[in-house]
């Protein structure tokens, strides 16, 4: 296979990004990510061929590095494969996109800390809209339905006379203050709605509801719909003080930076699957940092190339349904699994040993990436 053509679904051309990819798409995804898919739209105008090594070689990349984006972009339904008669790679398409609210379905998804109960409400004239939070066809892991358990009060519809009326509030009035200025920008009446929301039904402090609010600077959140995912992550989990949100956010970073390093993800800050997984691991499942970054270790040993979150998640999954908790618990499922199976322990059979099946996407995208690979060590 010499090249690659690019194509699309939708009867346009492209001589610009479209708005969704900017509005919705983008905001969560590595900046490499980001690069490669305007690349693409780049190739697609020109109806250009060309091969996997040449586009990294353009960015000055490596061949997986290329191969995790598409495989990324794949994973948001922005694009697909596409296969010859011969079932061989033939191409990539670009699907078209669409806007967060038509493609969101929240009600018992990963993340079930975010509303959208007002998602669809008209946005009042002038109102400064905020970046949504994006999650889209993603498997959640199981054992996140224990949050949704413990529903958040629902939001209430204020009225601009009662928005006004807090205003006589000194505290509040602090809270909006500390808002606009490390947000950098003045709050909407939907922002008000969602600081009120926080502050009079979630019963927040102003210790912790500063605290929040110095959070999600720092997480380079600045918008109040990410506040409110958060807000309600930690009612759900009986925080009340700055003390107890600060040690959760230190075990969340921590485990973090490990299931990062291990994987090789060079950003910083996780996105809300990712953080709804390692809420599952360390929270519902109760493995420590060490416990995570022995399994990241097993999905490296098994998918070199190609581990992820959901496949760190069968494993942990499994050794959380035989009560492992320690390395000696490892070490006493694997000889179990020896006498059972009469095989050794390797990473040639760590799928079927953690009880993780791999979807057709996930085959799919393995192949591809062992079909670019193979293509560029033949040239």
């Amino acid at each position: 296979m010499k090249n690659i053509t690019i194509s699309t679904e939708n009867s346009e051309t492209y001589s610009s990004i479209s708005n969704f990819f900017i509005d919705y798409y983008m905001t969560d995804a590595n900046g490499e990510f980001v690069k490669v898919y305007l690349y693409l739209v780049r190739l697609l105008s020109n109806n250009t061929a060309i091969t996997v090594a040449e586009i990294a070689d353009h960015f000055n990349l490596t061949e997986n590095d290329i191969c995790r984006a598409i495989k990324y972009w794949i994973s948001k339904s922005v694009l697909k494969l596409n296969y010859n008669g011969k079932g061989q790679l033939s191409g990539i398409v670009l699907l078209p996109l669409h806007p967060f609210e038509d493609s969101l379905k929240m009600s018992s998804d990963a993340v079930s800390i975010l509303r959208t109960d007002d998602m669809n409400d008209d946005m009042n004239i002038g109102e400064t809209t905020e970046p949504e939070v994006h999650v889209h066809n993603f498997a959640k892991p199981k054992a996140a339905k224990k949050s949704a358990d413990l529903s958040a009060p629902p939001k209430p519809k204020l009225t601009p006379k009662d928005i006004d009326a807090k205003m006589a509030d000194d505290d509040w009035s602090d809270i909006v203050y500390q808002v606009e200025t490390l947000f950098g920008k003045q709050i909407s009446t939907r922002d008000a709605e969602t600081l009120i929301y926080i502050y009079d039904v979630l019963k927040f402090s102003v210790d912790l509801f500063e605290y929040l609010i110095e959070y999600c600077t720092t997480m380079n959140k600045k918008n109040c719909r990410y506040m409110e995912a958060v807000a309600i992550a930690w009612y759900n989990d009986g925080i009340t003080t700055r003390q107890q949100a600060r040690e959760q956010s230190s075990i969340t970073n921590g485990i973090t930076r490990v299931v990062f390093k291990a994987l090789g993800i060079r950003r910083s800050n996780p996105t809300n699957i990712e953080l709804a997984y390692i809420s599952t691991w360390s929270k519902d499942f109760g493995f420590s940092a060490e416990m995570i970054q022995k399994a990241c270790e097993r999905a490296i040993d098994a998918k070199p190339s190609s581990a992820n979150f959901a496949y760190i998640n069968g494993i942990l999954e499994n050794w959380n349904k035989n009560n492992v908790r320690t390395f000696e618990d490892i070490d006493r499922l694997d000889r179990e699994f020896v006498a059972k199976t009469g095989r050794r322990q390797n990473s040639s059979n760590i799928s079927s040993f953690n009880n993780f099946k791999q979807t057709k996407l996930d085959n799919e995208l393995t192949e591809m990436e062992e079909l670019f690979l193979k293509e560029v060590n033949n040239k």
